[in-house]
């Protein structure tokens, strides 16, 4: 006979159950959130972190970039919840159905406490049939928010709206940052946010944020796989086209370094007899450039520090930031900014084709030169009371930002310089290499390195061992057994570089 009391108790254990399966749900979508919602990126994931995604252990780390509940994201959530319910709520049923003895009960109650176990620990396969679930309708939100935005660009940019788009494997976060610092009191300008650099990201702004009160739309283009460039292209349909700098990032998505290249140039595609700004300090950029025979194109503009047709040349670097020349077509003038490192001066230049384009006149630009603020997690220096100058770089994770940091480091006189890094991610089948040469030149441009985690030891520890001399070496485990070791060896005068900082996925 059916029993009320019995039927509640199960749910009330159900009940149960579902708030212990929502701190693992939460974790999923905080990885795959991370991982751009790409399946098989997610699938990736599992097969490099089987550890992590099969266990009883809760994930008590303090997440660096925490979950965004986005509606998305959301949806995603509640997925999981609705399978997890689903799977346990078979037991109240087969309870209904076949209205078992007290015995019977009690062993429904144990298989159901059994089951929400093994959900738990098998939340990762939840997870994918959840993402394989939703995956067509966001498909389909996609593709509305996408047209919605494309219309909406085309209409502002018959009322006048220009579109500059900065793309690159490297370099396009801090270049869009310092244009936007350079023209904003010029021109009415709105930039897309950090990490806004998806077609989903761009045509959410551009739905919600962008109107016919801007002149300007700096648009920052991201990519992982081929195409995503010339989507993005088709989305906003730029008048100016900037290539910031072109490198082994994402290299296991990619596949290889012709995929990286051809990408990055379906932007220079899409503004054909338009306006196109190369950073000619980069192998790949010239060579394509000079493959393609762009260089002869009047369209075409170049900048560096040994090539281009707008250069610079450094003159000081200090922790005051770098000084430096800029070699205009009729004129050479002193700049001075805050910012550190070689690569800034590239995006620097970059950005003043652009501030040309607009029409800056060259004292404006050098004075918004002066006035350019550090960008955070960006080899922002920051002096602490105890006399120890230290270098955020955290937010790079590429070879020719990692050198150009080591070279900053290396500049500054005094104390002991100090590097503490896990190393280069996402370069693929070159990640070992890479991360062994960057081990060699750590040797030889510092004096102490502590290297953080294990994604990267051996090819860090081998490199820096390779170079055999008074350099220290440290291992750590975490940032937290990094900070205990800084807090042994430091003294007033040191330096300390913080490069590149592995996201919660690692």
């Amino acid at each position: 006979m059916f029993n009320t009391l019995e039927f509640i108790l199960q749910l009330l254990i159900i009940a149960f159950c579902m708030v212990i399966l929502y701190t693992r749900a939460r974790y999923f979508t905080h990885m795959v959130q991370q991982l751009g919602y790409i399946p098989s990126e997610y699938r990736q994931w599992l097969k490099d972190n089987p550890k992590r995604a099969y266990t009883f252990k809760k994930d008590n780390d303090i997440a660096k970039k925490p979950l965004v509940m986005t509606p998305r994201a959301t949806r995603l959530l509640v997925t999981q919840l609705v399978i997890d319910f689903l799977i346990l709520f078979i037991f109240p049923i087969v309870y209904i159905a076949f209205k078992p003895s007290d015995m019977g009960l009690l062993f429904i109650i144990i298989a159901m406490i059994f089951v929400a176990l093994m959900l738990f620990f098998y939340h990762a396969i939840i997870m994918a049939i959840a993402l394989y679930i939703i995956n067509p309708y966001e498909k389909l939100v996609h593709r509305k928010f996408f047209k919605q935005a494309q219309t909406k660009v085309n209409q502002l940019k018959l009322m006048g709206l220009k579109v500059i788009a900065i793309t690159g494997s490297y370099g396009k976060t801090s270049t869009k940052q310092i244009l936007y610092q350079m023209i904003k009191d010029k021109v009415k300008t709105y930039s897309s946010p950090e990490s806004y650099n998806t077609p989903m990201g761009l045509s959410k702004i551009i739905n919600n944020e962008l109107d016919e009160s801007y002149q300007y739309f700096i648009a920052e283009m991201g990519a992982r796989y081929t195409g995503e460039i010339e989507e993005l292209v088709r989305l906003v349909s730029p008048d100016i086209g900037v290539i910031t700098n072109i490198g082994p990032c994402h290299l296991e998505t990619f596949g290889s370094m012709e995929n990286i290249i051809k990408t990055k140039f379906e932007l220079a595609d899409g503004v054909i007899n338009k306006s196109l700004i190369l950073n000619f300090e980069s192998d790949e950029i010239r060579h394509e450039a000079e493959r393609r025979g762009l260089i002869s194109e009047d369209y075409v503009e170049t900048i560096g520090l040994n090539y281009g047709d707008l250069r610079a040349e450094v003159v000081e670097v200090s922790d005051e930031g770098t000084k430096f020349n800029i070699l205009f077509k009729d004129e050479l003038l002193e700049a001075h900014t805050k910012l550190l490192g070689s690569h800034n001066i590239l995006n620097i230049l970059m950005a003043t084709k652009v501030a040309l384009k607009i029409g800056m006149s060259h004292d404006e630009i050098i004075k918004a030169i002066s006035g350019l603020e550090q960008i955070e997690h960006r080899l922002n220096l920051v002096k602490n009371p105890n006399g120890v100058i230290v270098i955020d770089d955290a937010f790079n994770s590429n070879p020719s930002g990692a050198r150009a940091a080591l070279n900053v480091l290396h500049s500054f006189k005094g104390g002991k310089k100090i590097i503490v890094t896990p190393g280069m991610v996402e370069l693929g089948e070159a990640q070992y290499n890479e991360n062994y040469m960057l081990g060699k030149e750590i040797a030889n441009n510092s004096d102490i390195s502590i290297i953080v985690g294990n994604v990267n030891r051996d090819a860090l520890s081998n490199g820096i061992d390779e170079i055999k001399n008074s350099h220290k070496k440290y291992l750590a485990d975490d940032l937290n057994a990094a900070t205990s070791i800084l807090s042994t060896i430091l003294e007033r005068g040191d330096v300390v570089l913080f490069e590149n900082d592995l996201t919660d996925i690692y």
